[in-house]
Order: structure tokens, then C-alpha cells, then sequence
């Protein structure tokens, strides 16, 4: 993937991004306060049957730290991606939670009789609904590999590609029975808000040339150690959520492995 080309380069897609988020993350708000937000949710968790492991395999990819690992690994050799993806990680860590426990909306399985939904593995019951933190972070992740992403045909589909991917891990929050759909659009437009704060940040006061130390490389070296090892020790209540973490803790290991050599060849040099 090659890098962005400067540091100018960030602020008007932040801006093309905030507009958008703002619009997602309004609508979403919105569409909590009508009856048909029930009716979206009963219909979706219902319309597709038979393929639950489907849907608990890529409900894991909106996980905060299986995320931040692939991002870690995906991004490494772009200027700005592994500051962006700190950044992103650190703004929705802070973000998604006060935004939930300022709306404190309940969950589908704290409103609806048991039974009424359909439930895959163990969705959380608690209140603290809007937004979704897992679509945040599929939305996020997602449009920050996207935006290095070189110019050209194939790779405009590979982005259309990873935009479906992520759109089926946001709805994935429905057929689990964790989310309404208004807290998956709201989540998105927060996700696209977090891009946008992240390259803001960055534009200002650029981490990227600290983060080429060796110092901070070896901290970037614990850092995916310490997810690949959380990843692996997970608690999983399906087989298919365990071979996603295996999956996604595997890509972290190759890219610890990747990094480590790196930084070996550098000492020996």
C-alpha cells in the first residue's frame, strides 16, 4: 500500500468525513425514537437463517483489539498508518463509551421478550445500546485502509470489497441480537467521525516520525505481542467466534515476526 503523499492531504478528506459521520450519526439518533427501529431489528435478526457461525465469525472483526492488530500489521509501511491507527483506537476508546452512557439506550434482549430474537453466542443484554462500539470500529478500520489504498481500477474494487466486508460485520450486530439498526448507523457515522479526529490530530501534531525509533518500534512489538497473546486467551462462545480470534491472532503474529526481523536487521547494520 503506498503512503500518503502529505501531510495537506488529510484535512479536506477529514472535513468530507465529519460531514458524513455527523449525517449517520444524526439519522441513527432519529431513526432510536420510531416504532420501525424495532420492526428493522425483528426483521433482519429473523430474514436470514441457518448461517449462524457465518455471522459469529465476522461479528469478532468489530472487536476493539483485533482490530487495532490488523490495523497495526496492515498499515505498518504507510506514512501516518500506524499513527492514525493509535489515534483511532485512543479517540473511540474515549468516544464510543461516553457516547453510550450518554443516550443509555437498552439493548434489544433488555426491551423484547426472550424468544422474540434470535441470539448467536452470548450478545450483551445490558443497556448502553447507541452506538454500536463494533461497527465504529469496522467502519473505522476499514476507511483507513481504504484511504491508502493506490489509485487505480483493481483497487477501487478491492476497496468496494472491504467496504462489503464491513458493511456485512455491521449488520452481523443485528443477527447476533445485540443491536438495533439505528445504533449500527450511528456507529458508523461515529466511526467515520473517529478517521476524521484521527487524521485532524495528526495533521496538527504528527506522531508518525516518533514511531520510526527503534523504541517506539519495540513498544509497537510488545503492543502486537500483548494483543495476539489477549486474542488467543479470549473467552469465545461459538466455534466460529474462537477461528476468527485464532485467524486475526495468526495475521498478528506473522506481523510481530515481520517486525522483529526488521528491527534485528537494523541492529545488525
Amino acid at each position: 500500500m503506498m503512503p500518503l503523499n502529505n501531510e495537506t492531504h488529510l484535512r479536506p478528506m477529514s472535513l468530507r468525513l465529519l460531514i458524513l459521520s455527523c449525517s449517520f450519526f444524526l439519522a441513527g439518533v432519529f431513526l432510536s425514537a420510531l416504532p420501525v427501529n424495532q420492526e428493522w431489528m425483528l426483521f433482519l435478526n429473523h430474514a436470514v437463517a441457518g448461517i449462524d457461525p457465518f455471522w459469529s465469525f465476522l461479528t469478532q472483526f468489530g472487536e476493539g483489539g483485533a482490530a487495532l492488530l490488523l490495523l497495526l500489521v496492515f498499515t505498518r509501511f504507510t506514512r501516518h498508518g500506524t499513527a492514525l491507527s493509535l489515534k483511532c483506537f485512543l479517540i473511540g476508546s474515549l468516544l464510543s463509551p461516553l457516547l453510550k452512557s450518554w443516550f443509555s439506550h437498552p439493548r434489544p434482549l433488555g426491551v423484547l421478550e426472550p424468544g422474540v430474537i434470535h441470539t448467536i453466542g452470548v450478545p450483551a443484554a445490558a443497556a448502553n445500546s447507541l452506538p454500536s462500539g463494533h461497527s465504529m470500529t469496522v467502519v473505522a478500520a476499514v476507511t483507513l485502509l481504504c484511504l491508502f489504498l493506490p489509485s487505480g481500477k483493481k483497487f477501487k474494487w478491492l476497496g468496494l470489497v472491504m467496504a462489503l466486508f464491513a458493511a456485512l460485520v455491521v449488520l452481523s450486530r443485528v443477527m447476533v441480537g445485540a443491536h438495533w439498526p439505528s445504533d449500527l448507523i450511528a456507529g458508523a457515522g461515529v466511526g467515520w467521525m473517529v478517521v476524521a479526529l484521527a487524521q485532524e490530530w495528526e495533521s496538527r501534531h504528527a506522531w508518525e516520525p516518533r514511531l520510526r525509533t527503534r523504541w517506539a518500534q519495540i513498544g509497537l512489538l510488545l503492543a502486537e505481542i500483548a494483543l495476539v497473546t489477549y486474542l488467543f486467551m479470549a473467552t469465545t462462545h461459538t466455534p466460529a467466534e474462537r477461528l476468527a480470534f485464532d485467524l486475526i491472532a495468526t495475521v498478528g503474529i506473522a506481523g510481530a515476526l515481520s517486525r522483529f526481523a526488521k528491527l534485528r536487521q537494523q541492529s545488525v547494520s
